[in-house]
Formats: C-alpha cells, sequence, structure tokens
C-alpha cells in the first residue's frame, strides 16, 4: 500500500485531502506537528517515513497580511517549499503542491492556461509563484496545482461565513472574478492523480468549471442554503493586497492528461452544502 506524508494535515485542504485516502497508509502532520521550515524536522520525518507521495498542504495563505509579512510569506511558501522538493527528490517521492490563482495579475478576460505569463500583484502570489518555480528547477517527481477561492463545510472560509454570520446584510464585492473551489472536489482529483499515476509532471489548473463574483457566490450560498440574508453588491473592499481582477483558469490540459471531467461551481457547491448541513 503506498505510504503518503500530508503535511498540514488539519488545515481545510488537508482536512478533505486526508478524509478522501482514508484507505491509504497515512502520516499526518498537522503545521504545529511538523513545521516546514525546519528543514531537519522535514528530512527526518521524510527519511524515516520513506513515503511514495508527500502533499503539501502547508502555507502562508494571509493574504493582506502577507504584504508585511513578506519574509515570513517567503519563508513558507518558497523557501520551505524549496526543501521539500529536494528531499522528496532524494527520496524519490512525489510531491503534490499546490498553487493559487493569484500568480497572475488579473488583466485578461479569457481563462488563464497553465503555460500562460504569471505576474502577481501582491506578495502571497509571488511567493506562491517562487515556490512552483523552486519546484520545477529541482525537476523531482512533482505535480503542481493551481486552485482558486478554497471552500470547504469545515475550517475558516467564505461559504463558512456568509452561512453563521450574524449579519442579516452582506455587502460583498462584485469586481472581482473567479472560480470558488470546493475542497472535497479538489481532495476527489487528487485521489484519481494517485490512483492512475501517469507521471506526467508539471504545472496544471484545477479549479471548479465555471466563473462567477464573490457576490454572486454570495448569492448562490444564500440560496442554496436557504438562508434569508440580503446581499448587496460593493465595487470593492480597500484592503492591504491588490487582488486580480480576474483569476479564472483553464483546465482542459488537466481533464486531458488526467482524463478527469473537473465539476462546475454549481455541482460543487451543492456537495459542500450536503456535507455541511449532515
Amino acid at each position: 500500500m503506498k505510504k503518503i506524508l500530508i503535511t498540514g494535515a488539519t488545515g481545510m485542504l488537508g482536512t478533505a485531502i486526508t478524509a478522501a485516502l482514508k484507505d491509504y497508509n497515512l502520516f499526518l502532520f498537522s503545521s504545529k506537528e511538523l513545521d516546514i521550515t525546519c528543514s531537519f524536522q522535514l528530512y527526518q520525518k521524510v527519511k524515516n517515513i520513506q513515503p511514495d507521495y508527500i502533499i503539501n498542504c502547508a502555507a502562508y495563505t494571509a493574504v493582506d497580511l502577507a504584504e508585511t509579512e513578506k519574509e515570513k510569506a517567503f519563508k513558507i511558501n518558497a523557501l520551505a517549499v524549496q526543501k521539500m522538493a529536494q528531499i522528496a527528490n532524494q527520496y524519490d517521492a512525489t510531491l503534490i503542491h499546490f498553487s493559487t490563482d493569484y500568480v497572475f495579475n488579473g488583466e485578461t478576460t479569457a481563462p488563464y492556461k497553465s503555460n500562460q505569463e504569471t505576474d502577481p500583484i501582491n506578495v502571497y502570489g509571488a511567493s506562491k509563484l517562487a515556490g512552483e518555480k523552486a519546484i520545477t528547477q529541482i525537476d523531482g517527481k512533482h505535480y503542481i496545482f493551481r486552485i482558486s477561492w478554497l471552500y470547504a463545510p469545515h475550517g475558516k472560509n467564505f461559504f463558512r461565513w456568509v452561512a453563521e454570520t450574524d449579519m442579516k446584510e452582506l455587502n460583498i464585492v462584485d469586481s472581482q472574478t473567479g472560480s470558488p473551489t470546493s475542497a472535497i472536489d479538489v481532495a476527489t482529483f487528487i485521489k484519481q492523480v494517485i490512483e492512475n499515476d501517469t507521471a506526467t509532471y508539471g504545472v496544471y489548473h484545477f479549479t471548479n468549471q465555471g466563473e462567477m463574483t464573490w457576490y454572486a457566490f454570495a448569492k448562490a450560498i444564500n440560496q442554496k442554503l436557504g438562508l434569508s440574508k440580503t446581499i448587496q453588491a460593493v465595487a470593492e473592499f480597500k484592503t492591504a493586497a491588490k487582488r486580480p481582477s480576474y483569476s479564472v483558469m483553464d483546465g482542459q490540459k488537466t481533464e486531458q492528461v488526467f482524463n478527469y471531467v473537473i465539476p462546475s461551481i454549481s455541482d460543487g457547491l451543492d456537495r459542500v452544502v450536503a456535507r455541511y448541513k449532515s
């Protein structure tokens, strides 16, 4: 049975992937149990376990805070990832890593392909891109999946906030367009990747198919959960970090290489709502 080491295992994505891979021989580490910025810790774990796969769900994801914590963001999202890729390569493990739509500047109107030019407009995006480049340069066995607007029935995320906030009237930004993506759907796909590993390494996009604004997504959550909140569109919120105004990503290459039909935004939301209600 394949041995799989998962970092950041108790985070939103790590929790979903752990559940999807429950039938495998899993070695789970929360960010407290394994600090990926400590190369010695990382090396010891990999050396002792000798995993077939390392799935890195540990990341610095505080987009606005990253503007003032640049060093920390790069330490976790780039330097630690570089070391992880080196160690994975040393022990012949396949590294599965997650990146973001924020590696793009958002100045286009058509979905980004995985080989399109990157140009991050905030520190978080720059730190994630640096991690991608580090993995690619080491050239071991690796998959980098860019995901976006991640949410789940568990953890801290936009879906849960809309569902649980006491506020009856929500003002939601309508000037950013992307693809809200269910962590459950990402996890189901990762299981498929491991079960049918094509060894076609590289950078891929995995987001629920379709596009909408945060405002439209909030309205969809409100409707599917049967809430009676008033959702109003606002042009923009002042935030420390700039966001790409359009960050939809093209998943065709992913579908073709992995022979996989990526679910729509609506189907992804239905699954999360069902899991949330149960």
